[in-house]
């Protein structure tokens, strides 16, 4: 019976040290993929930080306007079924809910700071990809494409 347990512990102990040094991230259950933000400046991150809350707020309030006017344009758009380009803010507020559908603003609430990931020179996002965004040269943060395939948490 010690032979046992002492086999049991050992592959734990070895799936363990595995794991770790995998670098394997325990999937949260937010929904948030672990990003690499925390590797940048500290500007950066309260930037990214500060549009992300922002977000999130007028998402929260509805506030189709508002989110409107943190897209760059055009804005790219795309689900399993569509792809299209949005040109305008009033064009935006007009398919806000195909745009942003429930699930996918359901996603956001849940997304952190720490979610946000940098992907070289094409922007930073969040989720898996679902929503994308960059800080342009005059200081401003916007969102430059959405893919709003959202996939269910695991």
């Amino acid at each position: 019976m010690k032979t046992v347990a002492l086999v049991v512990t050992i592959v734990a102990l070895a799936a363990l040290y595995t794991a770790s040094k995998s670098g394997a991230e325990e999937r949260p259950s937010t929904g948030c993929k672990p990003g690499n933000l925390r590797e940048s400046a500290p500007a950066l991150i309260e930037d990214m930080g500060r549009f992300l809350a922002e977000l999130k707020s007028a998402v929260a309030k509805d506030d189709k306007q508002r989110v409107a006017r943190m897209v760059h344009y055009p804005l790219s758009f795309a689900t399993a079924g569509a792809e299209f380009t949005v040109h305008s803010q009033h064009e935006f507020v007009e398919k806000y809910d195909q745009i942003l559908p429930l699930k996918l603003r359901d996603l956001l609430q849940r997304q952190e700071t720490r979610c946000i990931s940098r992907v070289g020179a094409k922007g930073f996002t969040i989720g898996t990809g679902e929503v994308w965004f960059d800080k342009f040269q005059d200081g401003t943060v916007k969102i430059i494409g959405i893919t709003a395939v959202v996939y269910p948490d695991e």
